[in-house]
């Protein structure tokens, strides 16, 4: 790969930021794995912010977001608050893709409304403490669906590496 293909380079650490987080396909004690491979994915977006500036705003959220769900692992102020932190890292992370996408130039729509189901269906069941099973099967159904949005991703590297 051409190193000077900035917009290449940021797709693909993108691309498989998303498909690390889709294989991580559960809820709990992931906090670790999920702050790495956003920081992964605030780098792609650094490399692209020259041209829109929205994506690289919802990772530091997401970051902020996580750093906060690490830190109450151990039992801080903000364990009640998990679940809703939790929700809200996952519909900043869906709002990232709808952005990626059309900056991407690649179908935007489908993607993240299919997504958005499952999504709502997490978020519900775990602000009303429905049983974990429904949680954790929206959550891998979200999680399978980030494999899509990856694909989408690494298309849009290939694309732009072959453009230059």
């Amino acid at each position: 790969m051409d190193k000077r293909n900035r917009l290449a380079l940021a797709y693909l650490l993108i691309g498989i930021s998303a498909a690390g987080r889709a294989l991580l396909a559960v809820p709990e004690n992931t906090q670790l794995q999920e702050l790495s491979l956003t920081v992964l994915a605030v780098v792609g977006y650094l490399l692209i912010c020259r041209r829109t500036v929205l994506p690289l705003v919802c990772g530091t959220v997401q970051l902020v977001l996580e750093l906060i769900l690490c830190g109450s692992q151990t039992g801080g102020v903000w364990t009640w608050l998990m679940p809703l932190l939790r929700a809200a890292d996952l519909w900043v992370l869906l709002l990232t893709t709808v952005l990626m996408l059309r900056q991407a130039g690649q179908p935007h729509r489908l993607m993240p409304g299919v997504a958005m189901v499952p999504l709502a269906a997490y978020t519900v069941s775990r602000l009303l403490g429905l049983p974990t099973v429904i949680s954790s099967g929206a959550f891998v159904v979200f999680s399978v669906l980030l494999l899509w949005y990856a694909v989408l991703m690494l298309r849009a590297y290939n694309e732009a590496r072959v453009k230059d």
